[in-house]
């Protein structure tokens, strides 16, 4: 049976390299969900999202990734991103607080500026990374 290889790189550690069933994550075209024989392919990661691995034994790990790239190839998952981590790593108290910052940012910027944009992308990122760490933590809403 194929077994597809996972390797998870940050510019900070390597979070994952190992063999997996299978990994969902968001591409900036849509979901993907990769199995062991997939075809090649190349796709650029979502700003802000989340990834599934299904490990060999069937259980799921949930990690947040964003602003990357994935490429697969002969059995090996590769996602190379800006930002990665394991939803039981989030901290929700600095989370709160890198959303407090990029609202408190946006509420100064003109909508057209470069700086709304990536204030806006800081604010998606960490609204991704609340909603997975309350997900895992069993709150179930963001407030």
């Amino acid at each position: 049976m194929a077994e597809l290889h996972l390797r998870i790189v940050t510019p900070d550690r390597t979070i994952v390299d190992r063999k997996v069933a299978g990994v969902r994550f968001q591409g900036v075209d849509g979901g993907y969900g990769i199995l062991p024989n997939h075809a090649p392919l190349m796709t650029a990661i979502s700003t802000a999202g989340a990834a599934e691995i299904t490990e060999l034994d069937g259980k799921k790990n949930e990690l947040f990734v964003s602003d990357g790239f994935a490429q697969v190839h002969d059995n090996v998952l590769t996602l190379v991103c800006e930002a990665g981590e394991f939803v039981h790593e989030i901290d929700l108290e600095r989370v709160k607080a890198a959303e407090a910052r990029a609202r408190q940012k946006l509420a100064g910027l003109d909508r057209v500026s470069t700086e709304f944009l990536l204030a806006e992308a800081s604010l998606r990122k960490a609204m991704m990374r609340e909603m997975l760490a309350r997900r895992v933590a069993g709150s179930g809403s963001l407030r």
